[in-house]
């Protein structure tokens, strides 16, 4: 006999009809959808930052259980809200329950429910102590500078791109073509481009590009690849905000390979244009002035920039190799001579027996500014040079300069800066604090903590503070390195650090009753005032020591005035410091302190002018 008396799932879903739960489902999914559609419209006009929409999102798809909840036990009338059961007879087969009791424990469980979910997937979906303004925390200590600008970009990293080619051969064409727009880049007085053996620890990561901006310190990031395919090459560029990790600019260039260098211009302009930076009429030339090249001498010429970059001597040997085959190929090509001359320059730091590599290397990079006059790095070879060979006395400064007549023609007022503004120089840099090829003694203390400076300004905290602690365990009274450790810390926006600095730094120099007051003093500044009262604090300790007459840098004056706003007054300390030769000036290009400054002509001028070495042409030998 079949039983008439409808089945349990049958009952449920008749009830889900009869409470309006399916109506109910269906009202808040297109309200839902209006929401979010609207939101995705308003959030980004507002700099709403990118987990904004993720977060708005789940609250959305946690609202439908408490919508489903409510419509079980309740329903709007014209009356007001009432329990459903109370509106009409429930259906045949089915008990109404007595007791209100299980409607309220129902509905208080999927509140708790969904209070759980929602706590667990926010927290989840929002990084840990997100700022305001879309500025992503990840530590304690306060976001770089750089991450809080507005305006203009003036700071920016390229990450490695990404290789795609048609065959198995390794990625040294693309490693080449990033290195390229790095130092395309980098050319532009109003911006700050991190170099690009800061970035190649992010090959490949899976960090977030917040997360990236900020450990690097920088404003935006730009993200790219490389398609070759037989004698036509790709790159394909996107630009995006460290702040909110929004795409700002994307973009495609597709070129034959022999003018792949005027692509690398193009790209460089191009993104130079999507962020506002002016450029000085000696970038745009520079920049526009490009011509073809071989492109055999162009494979040759990468695949000795991924050898040089290793770093060894073994590996530079192997560079400058593939540097030989590249002029071979195409004697006009600038960058391969310039390229040539400096690896040789690094094999003669790496190697001491390998120092008559010197000469050859004037040569080619005096051919290489006789094809390209204005080439920096072909300027910081013959200075870097000329200032290796001045420290000697021996024979082989004599050989060198009876070998290449005009060594000294060099007419450099601004040459001490010229090497640490290049690329080179920071190769340089690396080369001589490498442990297995060189010393400490082959750099220099004052190069050194311009390196250890150098590597703060790019998020290379713990490698700067390596460096520095070196120094200081060597000669704890060595104030340059003091003052640069504070640096280390106030970079990253830790003035709780700079004053454990300022601490230690009292405490191993043993100074008496007056500094660890004066320390008292800033540590009560910090305290009522936060950054600006420690950067009050330090501009007062500055002009006090220039007022009794001790010699203070410029740069760090012109600093201090930064940090509190006072740009017209650090332009007038700069041109000050220039005046007086302040090695300090060697740091403008990568100290982030200087950002809010990049976009003054009268910092960009300065800077064109650092840069400027000029070459006489070579005289008589002098055969004596």
């Amino acid at each position: 006999m079949i039983s008439d008396k409808p089945s349990r799932l049958g009952l449920f879903l008749a009830e889900l009809k009869r409470r309006h739960v399916w109506r109910a489902m269906i009202a808040y999914a297109a309200a839902a959808f209006v929401v979010l559609q609207t939101a995705e419209i308003v959030l980004p006009a507002f700099d709403a930052p990118a987990w904004g929409m993720r977060v708005l999102v789940l609250l959305t798809l946690l609202g439908l259980p408490m919508t489903l909840a409510l419509a079980w036990v309740y329903e709007i009338t014209p009356q007001g809200i009432r329990r459903t059961e109370d509106l009409e007879t429930p259906l045949r087969g089915h008990t109404r329950p007595g007791r209100m009791m299980p409607r309220v424990a129902f509905l208080g469980l999927t509140l708790a429910t969904v209070a759980v979910a929602g706590w667990w997937m926010v927290r989840w979906t929002v990084p840990e102590d997100a700022g305001p303004g879309g500025v992503e925390e990840f530590s304690a200590v306060p976001a770089p500078a750089a991450l809080a600008e507005v305006g203009p970009i003036r700071s920016l990293a390229v990450l490695p791109f990404e290789s795609f080619a048609e065959d198995a051969q390794p990625d040294y064409f693309s490693a080449g073509m990033h290195e390229a727009v790095i130092a395309q880049l980098s050319q532009i007085s109003a911006l700050r481009v991190v170099s690009r053996t800061s970035v190649m620890r992010y090959a490949g990561t899976t960090l977030s590009v917040p997360q990236i901006a900020r450990e690097l310190n920088v404003r935006a990031v730009v993200e790219g690849s490389v398609l070759r395919a037989g004698d036509r090459v790709r790159i394909t560029v996107q630009l995006i905000d460290g702040r909110t990790d929004d795409h700002l600019w994307s973009q495609v260039y597709e070129r034959e390979l022999e003018d792949v260098i005027a692509l690398q211009s193009e790209v460089a302009r191009a993104i130079a244009a999507e962020i506002e930076a002016e450029l000085t009429p000696e970038e745009e030339t520079r920049l526009a002035s490009t011509v073809p090249v071989d492109p055999e001498a162009y494979d040759a010429y990468l695949r000795g920039r991924e050898e040089q970059a290793k770093g060894t001597v073994e590996s530079l040997e192997e560079a400058k190799g593939h540097y030989q085959v590249a002029v071979e190929e195409d004697p006009s090509f600038a960058a391969a001579y310039t390229a040539l001359a400096g690896t040789r320059v690094l094999l003669g730091i790496s190697d001491s027996t390998r120092l008559e590599e010197f000469a050859p290397a004037v040569q080619e990079a005096r051919r290489a500014l006789e094809l390209d006059s204005s080439s920096p790095e072909a300027q910081a070879v013959l200075v870097e040079i000329q200032r290796r060979l001045t420290q000697r006395a021996d024979s082989l400064q004599r050989q060198v300069r009876i070998a290449v007549p005009g060594l000294d023609s060099l007419v450099a007022p601004n040459a001490e800066f010229v090497v640490e503004l290049s690329e080179f120089g920071r190769q340089v840099q690396e080369v001589a604090l490498a442990p297995k090829v060189g010393t400490r003694a082959s750099l220099g203390t004052e190069r050194e903590v311009g390196m250890a400076r150098h590597l703060a300004g790019s998020g290379q905290y713990e490698a700067a503070e390596g460096v520095l602690r070196g120094l200081l365990d060597a000669d704890p009274n060595l104030e340059a390195a003091w003052d640069a450790l504070e640096y280390v810390h106030t970079v990253q926006g830790d003035y709780e650090g700079a004053v454990a600095v300022r601490a230690e730094r009292v405490e191993r120099e043993g100074h008496g009753a007056e500094e660890r007051a004066a320390l008292g003093r800033l540590r009560e500044r910090i305290a009522a005032d936060g950054e600006r009262g420690y950067w009050e604090w330090r501009l007062q300790e500055l002009s006090d020591k220039e007022d009794t007459g001790e010699e203070v840098s410029q740069v760090d004056i012109a600093s201090t005035l930064v940090h509190l706003g006072r740009r017209d007054e650090a332009l007038d300390r700069l041109e000050r410091a220039r005046a007086e030769r302040d090695p300090k000036l060697a740091l403008l290009m990568s100290d982030p302190t200087w950002d809010p400054l990049r976009g003054e002509p009268r910092f960009r001028a300065l800077l064109v002018g650092l840069r400027k070495v000029h070459v006489r042409p070579p005289s008589p030998p002098d055969r004596r």
